[in-house]
């Protein structure tokens, strides 16, 4: 009988520790903020956010973010003022005694034009 205790303590620990993992993403939009006049397409990014679990359902840190991957992706390329077309995923990277849980954020990036290059003489 102290063996199903042993067994019913450990599975609870696992599940309580399995419930940790999980990262809901909430809702989304198909950009990140308001269209702004003038704005022009910067280019494609991709933005990312992870947590490690040790022994595969361990967390080491913070659960993963849809914002701080969406962050992540609008920082790629100066003068991003918003994100459109976004498409969110979540991925699950496993490796020998560790996995690796992300939201990944792929998206076009839009916002002011580079400055013309003008020289003075």
């Amino acid at each position: 009988m102290a063996n199903m205790g042993r067994v019913s303590a450990f599975l609870t620990l696992l599940l309580a520790l399995g419930g940790c993992t999980s990262g809901l993403h909430g809702t989304f939009v198909s950009h990140s903020h308001g269209a702004t006049a003038g704005a022009v397409l910067l280019g494609p990014v991709e933005g990312e956010s992870c947590q490690t679990q040790a022994l595969y359902f361990i967390p080491m840190d913070e659960p993963p973010s849809t914002q701080q991957a969406i962050e992540a992706a609008k920082a790629q390329i100066d003068r991003t003022e918003y994100l459109a077309d976004l498409a969110i995923d979540d991925e699950t990277l496993w490796h020998i005694g560790y996995a690796r849980q992300c939201i990944v954020v792929r998206a076009f990036a839009y916002g002011r034009p580079p400055a013309p290059n003008v020289e003075t003489q």
